[in-house]
Parts: structure tokens; sequence; C-alpha cells
């Protein structure tokens, strides 16, 4: 009985042991984590684009896109503007008028933007109106004619007017020795009309200098008759202030007729598409360039690099002008700090000496472009930068 006891009491013992053991070491229990503020996402602002992204113009169309979206992202990465990041909103046009209209109309009505970029090709007129009825503004891309936005205070250009191209292109006949010039034009289109006279007035400066016209009407397809007038007349130089699609067909046949004489042309002609129009025609034309990219300022040689790097070609005039239109429009958005139509309109049209990669961009009518503007020439089915000529 007391070994029963004993045996009972060892046991009791290490019953309580174990119950009084400490318990084993826990590995320590980390808090919730306080969950971060989900920040506030950046309202976003709509810019419409209208371009020929099919059809007649639609490589330099892309280049635009090109240039267009490498701002917009430049401008998004460094917080946007007023705290909204840009979106661009694109409509094809396929280079045809009533599109063009109606992309405008629509952009505005159904996809609520700010603001238009747009141009390059044919309903650029038209779509220009449309934006001046509705009251959005509207940044033209190839618009060159005077007047623009007195006419029109809701278009703002960001190229030379056509008078100033005009002396540009009469200054370099010069300097070329040209004493000699006839001028093939359309007098009945205001384009060709303005770019004849202005080229006109300058050349004739040269106290030994003639110059001949040689009118053809609208609509006009067989300019043989002309060209072998011309060929008789035996100029040093011939100007053609036409728009691309309409001087190439006409280059073509004056090389096919025997004359080898330089042939100058227009801004219009700064296109991806221009040498693929003219093949060994297009040697010996030169033209007044929108874009320098011998330029050695830090801004375009930046934009040189980084455009070349993302899309693995170096950029034309028409990339560097949608990235201008895009920074431009994105000044005047932080002047205004509003997107209200009127506000934008007005920061638009005080915008002053902005140094875009085109040059100075100042929007008022009265205060034209007159700094120096690039030459090109077109040999072998490749555009190159010529010379810088100023009309001072």
């Amino acid at each position: 009985m007391n070994q029963f006891f004993v045996a009972l009491g060892t046991s009791l013992l290490i019953f309580f042991a174990g119950c009084n053991k400490p318990p084993a070491p826990q590995e320590p229990v980390s808090p919730e984590p306080t969950p971060l503020a989900t920040p506030t996402p950046l309202q976003v602002i709509n810019v419409g684009v209208f371009l020929p992204l099919q059809g007649l113009g639609q490589g330099s169309a892309n280049e635009v896109m090109n240039g267009l979206a490498m701002a917009a992202e430049e401008v998004n990465a460094s917080g946007g503007v007023t705290d909204h990041l840009i979106r661009l909103v694109v409509r094809d046009t396929r280079a045809e008028p009533a599109r063009a209209e109606k992309a405008v109309r629509d952009l505005m009505s159904a996809d609520k933007a700010v603001a238009i970029i747009g141009g390059l090709s044919a309903g650029s007129a038209e779509a220009a109106s449309a934006a001046d009825q509705i009251g959005i503004p509207l940044l033209a891309l190839g618009s060159t004619m005077p007047g623009i936005p007195s006419r029109e205070p809701w278009i703002f250009r960001l190229c030379q007017t056509d008078f100033h191209s005009g002396r540009v292109m009469a200054k370099f006949a010069a300097s070329l020795g040209a004493k000699r010039a006839v001028v093939l034009y359309d007098p009945a289109d205001d384009f060709s009309k303005t770019l004849a006279i202005a080229f006109g007035k300058q050349f004739k400066r040269k106290a030994d200098a003639r110059i001949a016209g040689e009118a053809f009407p609208t609509g006009t397809v067989d300019f043989k008759k002309y060209l072998q007038t011309i060929k008789k007349k035996n100029p040093d130089i011939v100007y053609l202030p036409l728009a691309a699609d309409q001087a190439a067909p006409i280059l073509k046949k004056a090389r096919e007729l025997g004359l080898t004489m330089p042939f100058l042309g227009t801004a219009n002609w700064d296109s991806l598409e221009f040498p693929a129009m003219l093949g060994e025609a297009g040697n010996n034309t030169y033209f007044p360039g929108r874009f320098n990219p011998e330029d050695p300022s830090d801004a375009v040689q930046l934009f040189l690099e980084v455009y070349e790097r993302k899309n693995g070609t170096p950029p034309s005039a028409s990339a560097a002008m949608g990235y201008d239109a895009l920074i431009v429009l994105a000044d005047a958005i932080r002047r205004a700090n509003s997107t209200d139509p009127t506000k934008l309109r007005e920061a638009l049209a005080s915008t002053r000496e902005f140094p875009g990669l085109t040059g100075q961009i100042t929007t008022d009518p009265e205060l034209t472009r007159t700094e120096s503007l690039p030459v090109l020439k077109l040999e072998g089915g490749r555009i190159s930068f010529l010379e810088m000529i100023d009309t001072n």
C-alpha cells in the first residue's frame, strides 16, 4: 500500500510539474500593416487629332502621330497639365474633305475634346471652318495661308506663312545665280497665287532679274504645252508654287521634255511621300523645310536621339510639327489654368516666340515668322538639308 501511494505521489508531482512548465517561446506576431492611402487618379484631358492615316499623306500622318505620342508621353511623365493627363483621341480622315469636317465635329461632340490638332491634306479648309463655327481651338499643322487666325479666330497656325516661304525661295534662287525665272501657277488658287506673288516681288529686287508667269486654269491635267513654252524661254530656274501631289506629275513631264534646270517648290513638298512620287525626276529640286535636323540646339538634338531610339528611324518634319503642336497646346492649358474653350483660345492667341523644334512659334497673324528657314534638296530619292536662308 505504501508503495502505491509513493507511486501515486510521484505521478502527481510529474503531472503538476508538467502543468507549471513555462510555455514554449512563440514567434513574435507582426502588427497588421496600415493600408496605404489610394492616390487619387489624375483626370484626363481629351485632345482630338484628325489625320489621313490612310490614303494620300498617310506616311507623313503617321510621323505626326509619332511626334504627338512622344510629346504626350513627356507631358504625362512630368505630371500632366493642371493635374490632368493628356489622352490623344484620333480620327482617320482618309484624306477626304467630308471626313475631315465630320472628324472635327465628332471629336468635340462625341469625344469631348478640349482642342484639336490636324491638317496635312485634303479637308483642312473644311475642318478649319467647322472648328471655327463650333468654337473649339484647332492647331493647324499645314495652314500657311495669311489671315489665320484673324479671319478664323479659333484656328492657330504653327508654321510660316506662304509670303515668308515664297520670299525665302526667291532669295535661294538668287543664291544659285538665277537671273531668269518662270513661275507656273494657278491664279484661281489662293495658295498658289500668294506664293507666286511673294516669290515674284522678292526675285525682282535684283536689278538684272527677269521673271515671267505661266498661268494655267484650275483643273488642268495636261501641262505639256505650258512646259514646252517654258522650255523655249529657257529660264535659269522654274518655281512651282503647288502642292506636292499636283507638282509631282508636272515635274515628271518636265524632265521627260528635257527641262533640266532646277525646280523650286513649297514646304508642302517636305514629306515622306514626295520622293516616292517622283523617282529620278525629283533630282535637282529644292524647297523650304519645316524642320532643320542639323540645328545644334539641345532640344533638337535630344528630340532626334529619343525619336530614333523609339521608332528606329530619324524623324521627319512632320514628326517635329506634331511634337510642337502638343507642347504648344499643353503650355496654353497651363497658362489658362483651364480647358474652357474661350480661355484656352485666349491663351493660344497670346503665344509669343515659343521655342519649338520647328522654330520660334508666334500665333499673332500680325507678327509673322521672319526667322531663317532651311532649304532642302531632293536628290537620288532622298531629302537632305542644304542651307539656311534668311529674308532679312
